[in-house]
């Protein structure tokens, strides 16, 4: 072997290492890999523990943190992309039922959603409680977050 090539093969090692010291795992081709989608921080998922649909969507327009609250809904993405937006039916978990990275869910007029901020493999978060507006809000959810919901319509 040629100095080019062992040189080569010391890098190769070496970012082999580093990915895996990170826990960057390489998809093999064809293998349908969690967090394929998701980007350095990991992806963010929702349990919707609710009675009812609860709206989430894949991307988040803007780098706020966690928790932000926005009136509008917007659409983010290739002007391809057809289904931005999906319902999350009681029980689901969006890394199974809508997408791989979920970033924002929707609060409906008259609901109040209670919002347990788990950490990726955690259990024991915080919770929020955003109380009843009368009009639609769009919160984020961070990357590292693994959250669970809760839907009540307050009259």
């Amino acid at each position: 072997m040629n100095s080019s090539k062992v040189a080569k093969a010391i890098a190769a090692g070496a970012f082999a290492a580093a990915a895996l010291a990170l826990g960057v795992v390489p998809a093999q081709a064809g293998a349908d890999v969690r967090g394929q989608e998701c980007g350095w921080g990991g992806c963010s998922e929702i349990q919707n523990r609710s009675h009812r649909d609860v709206k989430v969507g894949r991307d988040w327009c803007g780098d706020d943190p966690a928790g932000t609250v926005k009136k509008v809904k917007w659409i983010c993405g290739k002007p391809s992309d057809k289904h931005p937006y999906q319902d999350l039916k009681p029980g689901e978990h969006s890394h199974e039922s809508a997408y791989a990275d979920t970033d924002t869910f929707r609060i409906d007029p008259g609901y109040e959603m209670h919002v347990q901020w788990n950490n990726d493999g955690e259990e024991n978060g915080p919770v929020t409680v955003y109380g009843k507006k009368d009009h639609t809000r769009w919160v984020k959810v961070a990357n590292n977050h693994d959250i669970d919901i809760e839907a009540y319509f307050k009259p």
